[in-house]
């Protein structure tokens, strides 16, 4: 059998899929036109379950941004205390490959259901966790469930909605998002001064059940159901996901470790950074090699033209910049304002809300102009302007003035949120909706580490550089070595009786800030560059492919055959 499909064909070079073989060629996913009405009572309940799913996943991503100091201070992590995100976000981007794969195999509603059970008992073990090692292995464990469960929610609302409509109802699914972000902070702040931080993470249990419960009764989606299990299994691209994971852990161990506990330039940060790069380029040749991997995880046509590739950038981009003030509007407040964690996640509700908001302004947009690039233009124009205006924030500005700012980066970077990965489907057919959304999401997930692990090196080695400028030795000491984020709480400012002393810490903290915002603007500004190079693509308003809405619990896009027998007569 030739091992080669057109793209548009439902499948890349050396991929296996029913509708390549001769026996089961007639059988052709459906076209739903969107003027037709697809959205029944089954679809509604489907967007509410995967809502209230995101509503848990977004509380968890936002939740610790307040509280992460006091976290840090209470496990005695030191310079550990970056690993608490980062392992939650090194196992959302090392599960994305092959949850995007498995679930064309083993079907969405499989896999997400699977996906929030594991993300609950993470929450639970991080909830009850007796060191910082345990914290961070039971972070890993939440991650493996966010990012599945983040990855198959945007797949889902793919499959059952066109292409032209999809930021629309991305957004109407970011409800949920809106909701859990916009109250994590506060929620953080809350927890973290009246009760004990654990809660942070135990909230996520009861939350989890009833998610659980929702998608077990309301989510049937249709998936390929006549191979046996052992047959799916054989499916999976085994090795390219384990060279990918490692790729990426090496990579992280560096981010993780420049500047804070080794200088840049050292080999225990260089081997490791480069052990990655090479990691990533060698799951690029094993994937993009038919011989060696017939069914990738990562197929080349997913980036072999320059607006899915572009906007991948950009998505990358864009995670950097949303992450680099998620994490870092709360440590102005309480580093440089002297707020309490639950002042501070609620000073946060402007970017965190507003963006959210905006995003599905985005999403509305494009749905009605059919037309993603003036909002990629915009978008990255008005957050580098942002950033740029965060810079001048300092220990006396006002009210409006930190708000009005917020809200600003939040019209920016929330406009481009529900925007690109439709931008990124565009040019692509339909039967790469679940890899084409892993590989979008494994470009925001990275940024996000990224999006960590920059403006935290920064801040750590500014407040080092500093340090001497303040007169008492003891303190000095507490912001070198990669303590400045650890002590950058309104606990630590007030524990200093003395007002000099007080404003020099404040100003060490102050100037950190600026620097951190000022590195900002070169990566908003990239954004900006970068958007020239993608075409605007019409986006296509019918759904064509074979996972939508399952009126019949028992119906199915595939005959109900042999079809392991069929297979059997067409190997590769």
């Amino acid at each position: 059998m030739d091992e080669s499909c057109e793209l548009g064909n439902l499948q890349a070079p050396g991929r296996l899929l029913l509708t390549s073989i001769p026996e089961l060629a007639n059988e052709q996913p459906q076209v739903v036109s969107s003027t037709t009405s697809f959205r029944t009572w089954r679809f509604w309940a489907i967007i509410l379950a995967l809502t209230i799913t995101g509503l848990m996943s977004a509380i968890e991503g936002t939740i610790i941004t307040s509280a992460l100091p006091t976290i840090t201070n209470a496990m005695g992590g030191g310079d550990s205390y970056i690993w608490v995100p980062n392992a939650y976000l090194l196992a959302q981007v090392a599960i994305l490959p092959l949850a995007g794969q498995a679930s064309n195999i083993f079907g969405r509603r499989n896999l997400l259901l699977g996906a929030v059970a594991l993300f609950t008992l993470g929450g639970g073990l991080s909830g009850g966790a007796s060191s910082m090692r345990m914290l961070i292995a039971a972070r890993t464990i939440q991650g493996l469930g966010g990012g599945g469960i983040n990855l198959l929610i945007e797949t889902i609302v793919t499959d059952i909605v066109p292409l032209r409509e999809r930021g629309q109802y991305m957004a109407i699914v970011g409800m949920g998002a809106v909701v859990g972000a916009t109250v994590g902070p506060f929620l953080g702040g809350l927890i973290t001064d009246h009760a004990s931080w654990r809660w942070c993470f135990y909230i996520n249990v009861p939350i989890g059940a009833v998610s659980f419960v929702i998608l077990f009764v309301f989510l049937r989606v249709k998936y390929e159901r006549d191979l046996s299990w052992s047959a799916r299994f054989k499916r999976i691209d085994i090795s390219g996901n384990v060279i990918f994971v490692a790729a990426i852990a090496s990579a992280l161990i560096a981010l993780t470790w420049g500047g804070t506990i080794y200088r840049w330039s050292t080999y225990h940060i260089v081997v490791p950074l480069v052990l990655g790069f090479v990691g990533v380029l060698l799951f690029i040749a094993f994937e993009w090699t038919p011989r060696l991997c017939p069914e990738p995880s990562f197929p080349r046509e997913i980036v072999s033209n320059r607006t899915s590739a572009a906007v991948l950038i950009l998505t990358f981009i864009h995670a950097i910049v949303a992450y680099w003030v998620y994490y870092f509007m709360p440590i102005y407040f309480q580093a440089v304002k002297g707020l309490t964690p639950l002042r501070s996640g609620v000073n946060t509700l402007p970017n965190v809300a507003g963006g959210l908001v905006f995003a599905i302004l985005g999403g509305v947009l494009l749905s009605k102009f059919g037309r993603y690039k003036p909002i990629h233009l915009a978008g990255f124009a008005i957050t580098t302007a942002s950033f740029g205006l965060l810079s001048i924030l300092d220990a006396n500005s006002s009210n409006a003035a930190w708000v009005c700012i917020q809200l600003l980066n939040a019209l920016g970077s929330g406009a481009l949120g529900g925007v690109l990965l439709p931008a990124v489907q565009a040019p692509l057919d339909e039967s790469y909706v679940a890899t084409a959304t892993g590989v979008w999401s494994f470009s925001r997930y990275f940024g996000c580490i990224w999006g960590v692990t920059i403006p935290s090196a920064v801040f750590n080695n500014e407040c080092r550089r500093l340090a001497s400028t303040i007169s008492n030795a003891e303190i000095a000491s507490n912001l070198s070595g990669g303590g400045a984020y650890q002590h950058a709480t309104g606990a630590f400012l007030s524990s200093i009786e003395d007002p000099d002393l007080r404003a020099e810490v404040v100003g060490v903290f102050t100037a950190a800030m600026r620097t951190v915002w000022l590195v900002g603007i070169a990566f908003a500004a990239l954004g900006f560059l970068v958007t020239f190079v993608a075409k605007e693509i019409k986006l296509r308003e019918e759904l064509n492919n074979s996972f939508g809405v399952e009126e019949n619990k028992h119906a199915s896009t595939f005959p109900k055959r042999d079809a392991e027998a069929v297979l059997s007569s067409h190997s590769v």
